[in-house]
């Protein structure tokens, strides 16, 4: 192995290394995106410099595809890492196509029988509420209440 001594003049004309940005300059540069969600900030420090990237992530079937941006590959810095990690995101939604439809969902009365309690739930969109038998009245009741709720509250929703 050899070891090379290297002349006061020529380390005087090397670059420093850009700052690391603060952790309040990496909340900025976050507030300025649209959508955040699937970028990362990976910073890890280490005895070679450490880790600092950007990691996009997009999930899609069941499935996590990720790519990671390290602020030293880019001609920007970190920005450029963001920039690039956001592109590569939105390619990659673009690429996977848009969630999948949720599954209707259905309006509905049903029974519901615990160890010391019986009644009905009622399920309106965005909405539960449960009626016990013994405070309206019986099985009957209960039931009767619980889908006079449910219409009412499919009544107030916007055609």
């Amino acid at each position: 192995m050899q070891i090379r001594k290297i002349a006061a003049e020529e380390v005087a004309r090397w670059e420093e290394p850009p700052a690391r940005p603060t952790p309040a300059e990496l909340a900025a540069l976050l507030a300025d995106l649209a959508d955040r969600r699937g970028i990362t900030r990976i910073d890890r420090p280490g005895p070679a410099g450490g880790e600092h990237a950007w990691r996009g992530r997009v999930y899609t079937r069941g499935v996590e595809l990720h790519k990671q941006f390290a602020d030293a590959l880019y001609v920007g810095g970190t920005v450029a890492a963001l920039d690039a990690a956001v592109a590569w995101r939105n390619s990659m939604r673009r690429f996977a196509g848009g969630r999948p439809a949720r599954k209707g969902y259905t309006p509905r009365v049903v029974r519901a029988e615990y160890r010391r309690q019986c009644g009905w739930l009622a399920y309106a969109p965005h909405r539960k509420r449960y009626f016990a038998d013994s405070a309206h009245g019986g099985r009957d009741a209960g039931h009767a209440t619980a889908s006079a709720w449910l219409a009412e509250q499919l009544e107030c929703l916007p055609p």
